[in-house]
């Protein structure tokens, strides 16, 4: 049997409100981001996002290499003590690891893209130089 987890953790990294978004089955472990606004989410909005718009969240992937383990059923107390612990404690560290590679993948990217469209516009504008000597020299 796949056992499925998701988290929604909601922080307020200054000066915006991000909901954090962690699920794990199987070895894979994935996060995504995704940043509500400067004002303090309402529940509403939190669960139209969830319900609705759960397609638009983007997941970073990261294999882990240990195994997920059949956890037993939990009693609703611990799982209060749980959630408060974590509320306070804030973003795990191997989300916000995860959540950084994402951001520097995602860079690194943008200048590959970047540096291509550049050298494409230097090529062009050769190519149009080159033309306009050609022109010159036909006389007309």
């Amino acid at each position: 049997m796949l056992t499925i987890k998701s988290s929604l953790t909601i922080i307020f990294d200054p000066p915006f409100y991000k909901a954090i978004f962690e699920r794990r089955y199987a070895s894979v472990y994935e996060v995504g981001q995704v940043t509500l606004g400067t004002s303090e989410p309402k529940l509403t909005y939190i669960y139209t996002l969830v319900t609705n718009h759960w397609s638009r969240v983007v997941f970073f992937r990261q294999n882990t290499s240990d195994s997920l383990v059949l956890e037993k059923r939990i009693s609703p107390k611990r799982l209060q003590r749980l959630a408060r612990k974590s509320v306070k404690k804030g973003v795990g560290t191997k989300a916000q690891l995860a959540l950084q590679k994402q951001v520097e993948i995602r860079k690194i990217k943008e200048k590959q893209i970047k540096q291509a469209n550049r050298e494409e516009k230097e090529v062009l504008v050769f190519e149009m130089r080159q033309a306009k000597k050609k022109q010159k020299h036909k006389g007309h």
